[in-house]
């Protein structure tokens, strides 16, 4: 995916984003404070130029107000259930709605080859986990965010991991801006690693153990991606390609945008 379009991609999922963070009212009620008004406003006060990624995501955000696709089941296929809980099972909220790729799938028999997919966002610490003699490990620390997708229907992830990005907007802190997400076992594991700090012996044969951990789990297409988002409640929306082998060859998906929101300590 361009730049240029993961931008654009980015901004249209961010309007979306608004619409569902901000609860509609009667019309006799006074209008809702708006956040993301606010923020621009702040922003603009301060004098930050317009090509800034996190006044340029405000500002889309704050002034689309298109309406939103049909609403979508939670569960449209039974796979998500199983994406949902392996987000949920690991401590990752869950996005407003999932996501899809049409002629993508790569088991046999799915309508139109659709392949769902979730995504969600998890606040450091995360994930807490344990090692015998050693502190917590996480992959983000305090103000900082995981975020991941989990599609369903892929078998054979390609070794090229790029293609998906995440664009967020902490409305606390007035940043926001675009990250790359890479492949879950390598993003999970050198970020534990790098964080933990330890000596290269104890990096080596924690990084044996957390990458047999997580091997267990169905992580083809996968992705992660850590972004210093600092605290406070933060909009995000994940978007892009996954490319996977099929019996036919190399298949590039898009999934479209799912958007979601994540309060970060």
């Amino acid at each position: 995916m361009s730049s240029r379009f993961g931008r654009i991609a980015g901004t249209v999922a961010l309007s979306c984003a608004a619409l569902l963070a901000l609860p509609a009212t009667a019309t006799a009620d006074p209008a809702p404070v708006d956040p993301l008004a606010q923020a621009v406003a702040a922003l603009q006060q301060q004098g930050t130029s317009a090509t800034d990624p996190a006044l340029a995501a405000a500002t889309a955000i704050s002034g689309a107000r298109t309406a939103v696709a049909d609403d979508v089941d939670a569960n449209p296929l039974a796979a998500l259930d199983a994406a949902n809980k392996i987000l949920t099972d690991l401590g990752i909220t869950p996005f407003f709605y999932p996501t899809a790729a049409i002629n993508c799938a790569s088991v046999p028999g799915v309508p139109f080859g659709i392949s769902p997919a979730v995504a969600g966002a998890a606040g450091g610490p995360w994930p807490n986990a344990k090692a015998p003699l050693l502190p917590p490990l996480n992959a983000v620390e305090k103000g900082e965010t995981m975020f991941a997708f989990l599609p369903a229907g892929i078998v054979d992830d390609s070794a090229n991991k790029a293609g998906m990005q995440v664009a967020w907007f902490n409305v606390n802190t007035l940043k926001g801006g675009f990250a790359d997400m890479g492949g879950a076992t390598t993003t999970f594991v050198d970020s534990i690693l790098d964080n933990a700090k330890l000596d290269p012996i104890t990096t080596e044969l924690l990084r044996g153990a957390l990458s047999t951990a997580i091997a267990k789990l169905p992580a083809a297409g996968a992705r992660l991606a850590p972004v210093e988002t600092g605290s406070g409640t933060v909009l995000a929306a994940v978007f892009g390609n996954v490319e996977h082998k099929t019996a036919d060859g190399v298949n590039n998906c898009f999934y479209f945008p799912t958007v979601g929101l994540v309060n970060v300590g």
